[in-house]
């Protein structure tokens, strides 16, 4: 199975182009996330990782203007915009190497159809994968807090950035 790529701190701070905020907490979307890193292509940018209910997800949840009691869609940020459900997931594919692209052709699925299948997913999602992997928090992309870099990077406020409050 391939592998994710490594990152070092410094090219995670310039290379990042989006963040993934998803459930950190179910097994089905570890194991997702993985395999979405172990097949990511490798053109120079950097996916930074978040809990949906971390401080950073709420931040940027609150910021973009979305329910912050509704944790149960992966969002995806980057251009300063926030995607969730089967949008967050055709974009996502953008980043996947050759094959694994053509999941991007999720987007001439009607959105209801797309969206009623990912909620579908969604509803049985923590009995789809055993418990038994390890977290990702020990990855190197995870982000615990928003600093002006990474605000930058995704298009956001600096303002948001911790500290600058």
């Amino acid at each position: 199975m391939p592998r994710a790529r490594p990152i070092t701190a410094e090219a995670g701070a310039r290379g990042i182009d989006g963040l993934l905020l998803f459930d950190a907490d179910c097994p089905f979307c570890r194991r997702a996330v993985r395999w979405l890193l172990a097949h990511e292509r490798d053109a120079g940018a950097t996916l930074a990782l978040s809990g949906l209910d971390s401080a950073l997800g709420q931040c940027v949840a609150r910021h973009l203007g979305r329910e912050l009691a509704r944790c149960d869609t992966i969002r995806y940020v980057t251009g300063g915009e926030l995607y969730e459900e089967s949008e967050a997931l055709w974009r996502l594919g953008c980043r996947l190497r050759a094959g694994w692209r053509l999941l991007a052709w999720l987007r001439w699925v009607p959105a209801p159809l797309r969206n009623a299948v990912y909620r579908g997913i969604g509803r049985y999602r923590r009995r789809l994968a055993p418990d038994n992997d390890a977290r990702l928090e020990d990855d190197p992309r995870w982000r615990e807090r928003l600093d002006a870099g990474l605000c930058t990077c995704l298009g956001l406020p600096t303002t948001l950035a911790e500290g600058a409050r």
